[in-house]
């Protein structure tokens, strides 16, 4: 169960420079998304947005047990919160997950050293 209360405090220059290297680019940068069907096989779909109009946010958190649903425990920091008031994306119908590197071989190559 997860449980909050939550909000927007208003773009800042952080929020703003949503480039290639800053945490904010990793944590919101998904060109797909994965779930499975009703056959439990994975499936994944293709995702298109504009970047994010992020904000810094606050929330009270009253419960967040879906960590340990699945054996994580989370540490007693303050949580990094984001938050959006909207975001526009497109989704391509879903296909069959697989593995992309299955059948494929690997070559390496080693030198002695010393």
């Amino acid at each position: 169960m997860f449980k909050a209360r939550y909000r927007g405090l208003g773009p800042t220059h952080k929020t703003a420079d949503l480039r290639t290297g800053t945490f904010e680019y990793f944590i919101t940068e998904r060109t797909c998304l994965f779930s499975s069907n009703r056959s439990g096989q994975p499936i994944r779909a293709n995702l298109h947005y504009v970047p994010w109009p992020l904000e810094e946010a606050e929330a009270e958190i009253e419960c967040n047990d879906l960590p340990s649903t699945v054996g994580l425990e989370l540490p007693h920091l303050d949580p990094v919160l984001h938050y959006t008031r909207r975001l526009a994306v497109y989704i391509w119908p879903t296909e069959l997950a697989r593995p992309t590197l299955a059948g494929r071989p690997v070559t390496v190559a080693a030198s002695p050293s010393g």
